[in-house]
């Protein structure tokens, strides 16, 4: 207790006053949140098995736990709201099987509420989670099992002792792969009336309702990240914890969607990450056919191992080669008992009961998620992505006094007052900007604007160059203003609309208030997001494009308009 700060004391003290103790023969009092597929999938396992009682269910969509009900516990209770179930007392501990972009909001929530907790892989949906969940679950103290459930296979962890051992010598590559067929395209029949759609979207940007969003969600960016966090993720944790080696110094990859252009994630990608026990790691994937399903395999001076859920071999470097394939015989086969996911249950379950770490805890599968994470973004950008990165700092790029470092198109337009830049006019036949002398490539630009009265247009350039012709800039534009707030639009060059802000987000704008913008352009990469809200989520695939170039404020033509700027900052990615 003396390494405790006031404040961990006090919370770690408020979950553990939720929490029962808990006997070696008391029944474990389960709540599932997220009665879908893979959620009831576990939750079965920890009654089968653990002999858990499954006791309530939260699901915003009713015939999911009316499913979930029939199967595990006719009696158990039912909750729209996951909440409710986290401010239960005869609660012990909960199975999240949610859409990922709830994982760690649901995951911080009830380890707050003294819940142990099974969370759904991955456990992250952006880098930036991974620092708010692992201090969540420190403070609480409470068990958390991520359903990285390879590290719960016998025949895995004999692999990894194979390994370790030296049996296959230096490892210098390591293939994955996962292929799955996605190709139906029958759309998902919802029954609206029973489903709480906006409870569903959570912290994701607000839109209509989409029965393919909600039913494969893994595949549209808001809500999960494609086959890299949905099957990568696994592979990857398993290559960590075989190889003692978790966090990748650089990850390129490609992807493309070839077949399936109905979801926004590609179809098929190839990723490789290096590493600084100096070995790379490549994974293929596609989900047009699921012809080979996923393995592992580690590639040794002495031998290689192939690693799947069924089964390990180990065929030795000097050996007899099979003349059709020119594999060798292997030299060890083991089989998988049972599926590991039952073992992963019940070492969670244990655990609980013994507060011991479980064999798949956050921090180490925040280390997995971040290896999918930075794949996406190499795939997304075009980039290799040094990890982790190396952000510069925030820099100003308005001082709040003058316009020194800017220049304006029409003197006397814009002005500086009360700590913003001012841009107004009475009526113009022409766009006016004020652009800045520097320029930018790969970076985060975040600031506060107000369009006055909601009238007019307006906007924010960047990776903008000048035109030959006067008062006018082609590039990249944040738009402000009538119909496109929180657009992508290509001002002078494509002349039209990248990606339109749903209609909902835009619905809910005070048009005569301040807002925020903060636009990050990496690469072919680029995301806007609109007070908290992200609008635009886009990778350029047209060849030629700039991705160098000013940044501009804008006054559209036409009626007279004034807009004001303040807090303008960069932080360049590097």
């Amino acid at each position: 207790m003396r390494n405790l700060t006031r404040r961990g004391f006090i919370a770690a003290g408020s979950a553990l006053s939720y929490a029962r103790i808990l006997g070696a023969n008391d029944r474990l009092r389960v709540g599932l949140v997220g009665a879908g597929g893979r959620g009831t999938y576990v939750a079965r396992y920890a009654k089968e098995f653990g002999n858990a009682d499954i006791a309530a269910f939260a699901d915003i969509y009713q015939p999911r736990i009316d499913k979930a009900k029939q199967e595990l516990n006719a009696n158990g209770d039912a909750h729209r709201d996951f909440r409710e179930l986290l401010n239960r007392k005869d609660i012990d501990a909960v199975i999240i099987g949610s859409p990922d972009h709830w994982h760690v909001p649901m995951t911080v929530a009830a380890v707050a509420a003294g819940k142990d907790v099974y969370v759904e892989k991955p456990l992250t949906h952006s880098v930036e989670e991974g620092r708010t969940v692992i201090d969540a679950v420190r403070k609480s103290g409470r068990i958390v099992q991520v359903g990285y459930q390879q590290r719960s296979y016998p025949h895995m962890a004999q692999a990894r002792d194979l390994i370790q051992d030296g049996r296959i010598g230096t490892i210098t590559q390591v293939l994955t792969w996962w292929n799955q067929n996605y190709m139906n395209r029958e759309e998902p029949r919802i029954d609206v009336s029973k489903l709480e759609w906006q409870q569903f979207l959570g912290n994701a940007c607000p839109r209509e309702f989409d029965p393919w969003r909600y039913s494969q969600w893994r595949w549209f960016w808001d809500y999960g990240n494609g086959t890299l966090t949905d099957l990568f993720s696994h592979w990857i944790d398993t290559v960590h914890w075989i190889m003692g080696d978790s966090v990748p110094t650089e990850a390129r990859g490609q992807g493309s969607r070839f077949l399936i252009p109905w979801y926004e994630c590609p179809d098929t990608v190839s990723v490789e990450l290096i590493y600084p026990k100096n070995f790379q790691v490549s994974y293929v994937s596609t989900m047009v056919t699921g012809m080979e399903d996923g393995g592992i395999l580690f590639r040794g001076t002495e031998g290689t191992l192939r690693l799947t859920r069924p089964f390990i071999e180990v065929y030795p470097e000097k050996g007899v080669d099979d003349k059709r394939t020119h594999v060798r015989q292997p030299t060890l086969t083991v089989d998988a008992k049972r599926e590991g996911t039952i073992d992963h249950v019940l070492n969670w379950m244990d655990c609980i009961k013994t507060r011991k770490q479980p064999n798949a805890p956050v921090e180490s599968s925040v280390d997995a998620a971040n290896a999918a994470h930075w794949g996406n973004e190499a795939i997304r950008s075009g980039h290799a992505i040094t990890t982790p990165p190396a952000d510069g700092a925030w820099l100003p790029l308005f001082n709040g006094r003058d316009l020194d470092g800017w220049i304006q198109d029409t003197p006397g337009l814009w002005s500086v007052r009360d700590g913003m830049i001012v841009g107004k006019h009475t009526g113009l036949k022409w766009n006016d900007f004020l652009r800045t002398k520097d320029t930018y490539e790969d970076f985060e630009l975040a600031l506060e604007f107000r369009l006055l009265n909601g009238e007019g247009n307006s906007g924010v350039q960047f990776r903008s160059v000048n035109d030959l012709q006067p008062h006018e800039l082609f590039g990249y534009q944040a738009d402000i203003g009538q119909q496109y707030w929180g657009c992508l639009y290509d001002e002078s060059r494509r002349r039209k609309i990248l990606a339109q802000a749903p209609a909902p987000a835009i619905e809910r704008l005070d048009k005569n208030g301040w807002h925020t913008y903060v636009v990050k352009a990496l690469g072919n990469h680029i995301t806007i997001t609109l007070d908290g809200m992200r609008t635009v989520d886009y990778t350029e695939t047209e060849r030629g494009i700039l991705n160098r170039g000013l940044i501009a404020l804008q006054v559209h033509a036409g009626p007279g308009i004034e807009v004001w700027f303040r807090n303008i900052r960069i932080k360049e990615l590097v």
